[in-house]
């Protein structure tokens, strides 16, 4: 008799483990089966494309450097990072728009954010899609528009020794 009741005990921890397991493969999996050549071109595109939404004028900021990030179950990997600036236009609140419905038409789930003050900077920032990560700021003193590519497996240090950032 005890036999019978410990089977629905073993049958739902068992499925608590197989859940657990494939929820936190899940969250870490999105890089799974991409190069860091293609992550990093994923983030230069990403960014390039964001950045054409609102006009010219840009320039690198920074990147596309290599970082790091946790792939996975305790298992070390890469991402990418790019950024671009350029002078603010006269509408941030139109290029706060279209930035955001360029990312919503990639799959980025969006959060549109304000600072305080007389002369607040607007922006939105972005999970999900072709990258990681992502921010614009429109700040009267000029724009700012980020990416962080998904991470991949890799080899940080050995990348960094080699070059590849």
């Amino acid at each position: 008799m005890q036999h019978t009741r410990l089977r629905p005990a073993i049958t739902v921890r068992a499925t608590a483990a197989a859940l657990l397991t494939a929820t936190v493969l899940a969250g870490c999996s999105a890089g799974v089966g991409k190069s860091p050549e293609q992550a990093r071109g994923s983030v230069v595109e990403f960014v390039e494309g964001s950045t054409d939404v609102v006009g010219d004028g840009w320039e690198v900021g920074e990147g596309p450097g290599l970082g790091k990030c946790g792939f996975g179950l305790g298992q070390g990997g890469v991402q990418y990072v790019y950024a671009k600036v350029r002078s603010a236009s006269a509408d941030p609140k139109a290029d706060v728009e279209a930035v955001e419905q360029h990312w919503k038409e990639l799959g980025v789930a969006t959060e549109r954010y304000q600072t305080g003050g007389e002369d607040p900077i607007l922006g939105v920032r972005g999970r999900g899609g072709p990258v990681e990560s992502s921010d614009f700021r429109a700040d009267s003193r000029g724009y700012t528009i980020d990416g962080s590519s998904l991470c991949v497996a890799g080899d940080f240090d050995k990348m960094s020794l080699d070059g590849q950032n």
